[in-house]
């Protein structure tokens, strides 16, 4: 008995003493260029933001049935996008500035459309060159008893690299 346990107590030692060996990760890929591209919706889902389950309904078949999914281009701080044909633009417009919250550690996009207001979508995960781009559109209303606007629905959407 005192041999098993002195086994295990020998093995246990060996195991806690190895060191696990710390690998260089390089440096952070850049995000400007991670978003530098041409993107095509893949996914569109609204969710209602004041349900208590966050219920949520996936559009992509909506976009699907009109025969083209909209695009959007990304150049170095201009953006071009095409929904020809669509009743509704994510984007503001067909094309105008964008710009990250933090160029470092982004989490959010501000786009200017050409001739429209500045608004700002939530980024959902970071803008590495092998990601796809996930971006959220809240929409706020004032509802009956609230004080002010408050989000009531927004979409999620997900874009892959042409």
């Amino acid at each position: 008995m005192k041999k098993i346990i002195f086994s295990a107590l020998l093995a246990g030692l060996v195991l806690v003493s190895c060191k696990k060996e710390m690998k260089e990760i390089g440096a952070p890929a850049s995000k400007v260029e991670g978003i530098t591209a041409s993107w095509e919706l893949s996914q569109a889902v609204q969710i209602d933001e004041r349900s208590l389950t966050r219920e949520s309904y996936n559009l992509t078949r909506y976009f699907q049935k009109k025969g083209k999914l909209p695009n959007i281009s990304f150049g170095e701080n201009t953006y071009t996008v095409d929904t020809a044909g669509l009743s509704f633009n994510f984007f503001g417009g067909p094309s105008g500035t964008w710009a990250f919250d933090d160029a470092a550690a982004p989490s959010s996009i501000t786009f200017t459309p050409t001739g429209g207001s500045p608004f700002t979508l939530k980024l959902g995960g970071p803008i590495r060159p092998q990601d796809n781009l996930k971006i959220t559109r809240e929409v706020a209303e004032t509802c009956k008893n609230d004080k002010g606007p408050k989000v009531t629905y927004s979409f999620v959407l997900t874009f892959t690299r042409k």
